[in-house]
């Protein structure tokens, strides 16, 4: 051992030299192949969706000017109606994605079909990187929130939203979620609460809300614990309801119901979200966003019939964002699919109609999914690699911007660069909002 000591010792210079000019032809020859070659070359040795082999670059922002409303053209021919559609979680990256694996690079989906487009930027009042909260706050509201509030401004103080705000001037709500519906997309238009999660308070602010047509999973967010759901209050919301509202369980309901009942109906099609993993067996038991976007549809044509002005009805498709979470392409492949059927659907009732203004947007994209040949710089090979770029397993929100589609009357202040606070004024201007006439569903 201590001869071991000894060479050690009086060749430790040599030794070191030595190392380090193997690391630096190692480095060389690494540089020479191309280090994307090198990577590529491991394969299936990597773990799908790893950013370990990214460059990652910290920076701290500038505090920037106060935020400036977009300058809105007048809009002479108002809309009657409007019909909002928010795929949670997609950027462009996802409808791209979807458009080449439903048919290849010449494949035109619904969105492709809409004669105005903008970009629209995410950030939240106290992050750049915003949650579906605090942005679906800003589509409702007009006004900027932190990250997880509801309806409610940095300082806690309620907003009006735009549910509330039509009502006063005879339009008629709906909200359709195919995720809990006390989620917080469609929370933002009908309760106002500090945290997203307090889902028994934003239930029944919901229930307490005048919008007429609500539609998604959820019903444990109504039930007591001691009956298997979620609520910590011991509260049977369900059973409260079913004395004043229609309480829908089935997609079949659906078809049976009676559109001249002017009361409020609820749908609720699952425990928890729709088309739920876990539950596969309730699938066909549960309605797609087109089927439930048509019953609202048909309700709120019949409360125009009796008085209303017009309506709003705002669909999310909601698991886009979860797919993008989970690193799933196939679950982002099947959400997307549903969310363009919904979106043709509204579309094709728009240029029927020529009086609804649809929107298709999204609160924020999710996964940081990059589209790239499937070897490293070679553009020449058919093969396509999609990969998220947020985290192996569970990837977060990004903040780049999301896309803005539009159609139909006002959708001309739906073109360039919008804050998401935009979204509102926009649908806004859009609508006849001179007379406030009151609601015209009590």
């Amino acid at each position: 051992m201590r001869k071991i000591f000894d060479f050690l010792k009086k060749n430790i210079l040599v030794i070191v030299i030595s190392f380090g000019l193997g690391g630096f032809v190692g480095f060389k020859v690494l540089e020479s192949l191309g280090i994307a070659y090198f990577m590529s070359s491991l394969g299936d040795s990597l773990p799908k969706g790893s950013i370990a082999d990214k460059d990652a670059f910290l920076e701290t922002l500038p505090e920037g000017q106060s935020l400036m409303q977009k300058e809105l053209i007048p809009v002479e021919k108002k809309a009657k109606n409007i019909i909002l559609l928010i795929s949670d979680g997609m950027s462009l990256s996802q409808v791209s994605a979807y458009r080449l694996l439903k048919g290849g690079p010449n494949e035109r989906i619904s969105v492709d079909k809409f004669p105005i487009s903008g970009i629209v930027l995410t950030h939240s009042e106290d992050a750049i990187v915003t949650d579906s909260a605090s942005s679906a706050t800003a589509f409702s509201t007009g006004k900027k929130t932190n990250n997880g509030a509801l309806g409610l401004d940095k300082d806690k103080k309620v907003l009006e939203n735009f549910t509330e705000i039509i009502d006063k001037h005879g339009y008629v709500s709906s909200l359709i979620s195919t995720s809990e519906i006390t989620h917080a997309t469609p929370a933002a238009y009908a309760s106002h609460v500090d945290l997203r999660w307090k889902t028994d308070e934003i239930s029944l602010q919901m229930m307490d809300s005048d919008v007429m047509t609500i539609l998604g999973g959820g019903r444990h967010f109504f039930m007591p614990e001691e009956m298997g759901g979620k609520r910590s209050d011991d509260l049977n919301l369900l059973k409260f309801i079913k004395t004043s509202h229609t309480i829908l369980t089935k997609k079949t309901d659906m078809d049976s119901f009676d559109h001249f009942n002017k009361g409020k109906v609820v749908g609720l099609f699952a425990d928890e979200a729709l088309r739920d993993k876990e539950t596969p067996e309730n699938h066909t038991l549960e309605p797609t966003s087109s089927e439930m976007l048509n019953f609202a549809l048909k309700r709120s044509e019949q409360f125009i019939s009796n008085d209303c002005k017009g309506f709003f009805i705002m669909v999310e498709g909601s698991q886009v964002d979860w797919a993008g979470h989970a690193n799933d392409l196939n679950y982002l492949k099947r959400e997307m699919k549903d969310f363009d059927e919904v979106v043709n659907k509204a579309l094709n009732f728009a240029k029927s109609d020529q009086e609804t203004l649809v929107i298709v947007t999204a609160d924020h994209e999710t996964g940081g999914l990059l589209i790239e040949p499937a070897t490293p710089t070679n553009y020449t090979a058919p093969e396509v690699k999609f990969s998220f770029n947020t985290g192996l397993g569970y990837g977060s929100h990004t903040g780049v911007p999301v896309p803005v589609y539009a159609y139909g009357p006002g959708s001309e202040n739906f073109t360039g660069t919008l804050d998401n606070t935009d979204i509102f004024f926009a649908m806004i201007e859009a609508l006849e909002m001179d007379n406030m006439n009151g609601s015209c569903v009590n």
